[in-house]
């Protein structure tokens, strides 16, 4: 009977220790499904409509490491049918952590239905991002005050962000075939007298093109060349090299054809340079350059002499930001024109 006894309570003993044992290994299993990250499982799902005709539908599915995308691109005629693919990006870890956020603070759910008239600008920049590849959502998702696109050549572009502490952030992308191959970030380590000049001059670009985002070609002025080299190779010694008797004061152009037409830049110290030429490349433009000597301020003094007629206009613009409108009948206008040499009135011509 003893032994029956000690058997049943030895039985009973294992019975518990074994339900122990699958009580925690299920809390085990609980707690990883919940609270430890797991590739596979989905942890937000968005669905985007482009709102277009016929458009595109993309369902954007985000894991802990990687964002799924599958697109349906539709079709309006008879004879074809609409098509979908998938892409898989693979984020780092602070990307991931970026689009996360992001979604947790804009949207706050895990099903999202989103359409291109709802959203902000900056959700479509970043929406976008997103459909594109890591490369465009990392460019997308950084803040900013104002920020430059600087076109370098096909292969490479700078984005420089000017943060509202009045920092300096640079993503150097290097592309090939459209698509952002590496990304090389770094902030511009200059004093507060060089960080204050690119701030000064980020804010006469903004009210120029009453835009936060500027957008830089290879082409630039002969008073930007130092503040992008200055940029680019993050040396403020370029800024100290900088005269500030060449600064820009005056831009004319024409708007009386239907064409891109010709820009005229003015600078302090009398010199001038006048881009007249496109091309269908990142190609650096070469403008005509010289020195001219006339008064300005009697082409703006007479303006108001001058009637509105079916040629023109012409628009002088201050670097303060003011615009003067002027025609051709503006003899002060032609006759300093004339003595460069130029004319505004035709269509750039390819170089």
């Amino acid at each position: 009977m003893k032994k029956k006894l000690q058997k049943k309570s030895e039985k009973n003993k294992l019975i518990i220790f074994g339900s122990v044992i699958l009580i925690l290994i299920f809390g085990v299993l609980f707690f990883c499904n919940k609270y430890l990250p797991n590739k596979d499982k989905v942890l937000y799902t968005l669905t985007y409509d482009d709102m277009g005709e016929p458009g595109s539908n993309s369902k954007i599915e985000i894991y802990n490491d990687k964002v799924k995308i599958t697109t349906t691109r539709f079709c309006s005629a008879l004879d074809c049918e609409s098509t979908t693919y998938e892409k898989s990006y693979n984020y780092s870890k602070e990307n991931m952590n970026n689009l996360k956020k992001y979604i947790k603070k804009n949207f706050s759910k895990k099903y999202i239905e989103l359409s291109y008239n709802e959203l902000t600008d900056e959700q479509y920049e970043i929406i976008q991002g997103v459909l594109l590849g890591e490369g465009f959502f990392e460019i997308a998702i950084e803040e900013y005050k104002y920020k430059i696109e600087y076109t370098k050549d096909d292969n490479l572009t700078y984005i420089i962000y000017f943060k509202n502490n009045n920092s300096i952030l640079v993503k150097k992308l290097n592309i090939s075939e459209y698509d952002i191959t590496k990304i090389n970030t770094y902030s511009l380590k200059f004093s507060k007298k060089g960080i204050n000049k690119l701030n000064d001059y980020i804010k006469k670009e903004v009210k120029e093109e009453n835009s936060s985002v500027i957008y830089k070609s290879s082409t630039l002025r002969k008073d930007e060349i130092n503040i992008f080299k200055s940029i680019e190779e993050n040396d403020e010694s370029y800024l100290t090299k900088m005269v500030d008797d060449s600064e820009l004061i005056y831009t004319i152009s024409y708007n009386g054809i239907n064409c891109p037409t010709p820009v005229l830049y003015l600078y302090s110290d009398n010199s001038y340079e006048f881009y007249y030429t496109f091309s269908t490349s990142e190609e650096e433009l070469t403008p005509k350059t010289g020195t001219y000597n006339y008064d300005i301020t009697k082409i703006i003094k007479n303006i108001d002499k001058y009637e509105e007629n079916k040629f023109g206009p012409y628009t002088i613009k201050e670097v303060s930001g003011k615009d003067y409108i002027t025609y051709n009948t503006n003899t002060e206008l032609q006759e300093f024109l004339n003595t460069l040499d130029i004319t505004l009135e035709m269509c750039l011509e390819q170089q």
